[in-house]
């Protein structure tokens, strides 16, 4: 399908109930959040959220979480969702970008995610775009239900 032109822009509190029901589509019940986490993580002071648009109406969204740890600052990625008729269009890859481009200026020196074993669009998706899988998380999602865990080192463009 053919990329879209769409506008990426920071989260405000209204985006919560859009965000909210986007994910409900998005993911099965394992995978989502309640719209209580939701509203925590978009939120948090050290999140940053950018939403896609496509004529006002919100089609994606990614949560970025900064963490600090010994190691450093890095970038956690909450969760990156693509309302269905948008997928396989570019708007994840423009969500990744930006969200890339902040974790940068936050001085993050890496992302990290999980993605469900079974996951086998999002796992492609994430290895087409220079993550690389580090292990297994048993259990991450509930009893059973396994992450891998992936990150991604980041570089400024004059490096």
């Amino acid at each position: 399908m053919k990329k879209v032109g769409i506008t990426l822009r920071p989260y405000r509190v209204n985006d919560l109930d859009a965000m909210h029901a986007l994910d409900v589509e998005c993911f099965d019940k394992p995978f989502r959040f309640s719209r209580g986490a939701m509203r925590r993580f978009a939120e948090a002071k050290k999140a940053r959220v950018v939403i896609a648009e496509d004529n006002d109406a919100l089609v994606g969204f990614v949560i970025l979480d900064i963490e600090e740890t010994e190691e450093g600052r890095f970038g956690y990625i909450v969760t990156l969702d693509i309302s269905p008729g948008y997928r396989r269009r570019g708007v994840a890859g423009q969500l990744m970008e930006q969200v890339e481009r902040e974790a940068l200026r936050e001085g993050c020196a890496a992302v990290v995610l999980h993605v469900f074993t079974g996951n086998e669009p999002a796992i492609r998706f994430y290895a087409g775009r220079g993550f690389v899988r580090s292990h297994r998380e048993n259990d991450f999602y509930g009893r059973g239900i396994d992450a891998w865990v992936f990150h991604k080192p980041l570089h400024s463009a004059d490096e």
